[in-house]
């Protein structure tokens, strides 16, 4: 039985799609064990560095291809909302430092488990995209991601009610953490914007 082949637009955004899970599972291991683990930062910047190439392969080859899998512009914005998905993990890691945070909240370790779970689904997505004329599970799939975003949201709120309800805390640490979880929440607002172009995608295909 022949082995179908799969468009090399496929697999490029598959290789991202594995960069990006590859990155979550790092962000989620700094989190988890910070500061301790605080080493793993500059690790953080290499995925960042490696999906920018990743991008830069995929447009390069937009520029010289004449058929495409699907839209050539819905392939620009999903490389690129993918892109964003590991800039904005490599953001919060980054501010870790900058922050001087001594001591994780656990809605950052709740934040970061979604983020690791998203990237995980939408790897999955990613996967079944060549079959999404046909396949009711890539819309499915899609949708799972906008779950994720709402369970994020819920994180983040509990994380903010949790932070001012202690009226001993430090102006200062608050405005510090505030930055943080809006950016941590960011992480997984990028996931569900990338699984938005594909379920926009399959809507024009319907």
């Amino acid at each position: 039985m022949a082995i179908k082949k799969v468009d090399p637009f496929y697999e490029k955004l598959q290789t991202l799609a594995s960069e990006i899970l590859a990155a979550a599972e790092d962000y989620a291991k700094l989190l988890h064990g910070y500061p301790d683990t605080f080493s793993m930062i500059p690790l953080m910047k290499v995925h960042e560095t490696t999906a920018d190439k990743y991008v830069g392969s995929i447009m390069k080859q937009l520029y010289t291809s004449f058929i495409t899998p699907f839209d050539r512009g819905d392939i620009s914005d999903l490389a690129l909302a993918m892109d964003d998905i590991v800039d904005d993990m490599q953001g919060v890691s980054i501010r870790l430092d900058l922050f001087n945070i001594q001591k994780i909240r656990p809605e950052a370790v709740q934040l970061a488990d979604l983020t690791l779970e998203a990237a995980r689904e939408f790897k999955t997505l990613i996967d079944l995209l060549p079959d999404y004329k046909k396949d009711s599970r890539v819309m499915e799939q899609a949708l799972k991601l906008s779950d994720l975003e709402d369970a994020g949201d819920a994180a983040y709120h509990e994380g903010i009610r949790r932070l001012f309800a202690d009226d001993k805390r430090a102006g200062r640490e608050c405005v510090t953490w505030l930055r943080l979880f809006d950016r941590m929440e960011g992480c997984l607002d990028s996931c569900d914007d990338a699984a938005g172009i594909i379920r926009s995608v399959v809507m024009k295909s319907a």
